[in-house]
């Protein structure tokens, strides 16, 4: 069965506000760099990545609660988008910092950083090798397509 939008958007309203998941009432969820290869997968778990440590590298802890539910108006795509820090999803290479450190996508977790939520891989790898390197996700969104619900 192909379920109507009616259906469909409870899907992605249900996911927002999961306190469980992406909603916990007190402890936000965090987002961190991956920094060694990885392929994405159902499968894959907090354990599987190596995440940035060093300072300015570090997982961004993001905001509490219910996050951002919409239908994308082109795709149709129920969309969940995590509501970013007060800085965004940015990260900057510290002072005195010589790298090298490669970024290979990103990873959201649970606060502990003990459960997998989602990965992301970047268009390419990103080399950080100096000071005062950033770089910075674009809005981080869970698209589902409503017409792949069976």
């Amino acid at each position: 069965m192909i379920p109507s939008r009616a259906l469909a958007t409870t899907i992605s309203a249900a996911l927002a506000a999961d306190a469980a998941t992406l909603a916990h009432a007190t402890l936000p969820i965090k987002v961190g760099l991956i920094i060694a290869p990885f392929v994405p997968s159902l499968d894959r778990v907090a354990a599987d990545l190596t995440l940035g440590s060093t300072t300015g590298l570090i997982p961004i802890v993001g905001l509490v609660g219910t996050q951002l539910e919409s239908v994308d108006p082109v795709t149709g795509e129920l969309i969940v988008q995590l509501k970013p820090a007060a800085g965004g999803w940015y990260w900057e290479t510290p002072v005195g910092f010589t790298g090298p450190i490669t970024v290979y996508g990103f990873a959201v977790l649970n606060n502990a950083l003990t459960v997998l939520y989602a990965t992301e891989t970047l268009p390419e790898p990103i080399l950080l090798n100096t000071e005062n390197q950033s770089i910075t996700a674009a809005p981080l969104k869970f698209r589902i397509d409503p017409t792949k619900i069976h």
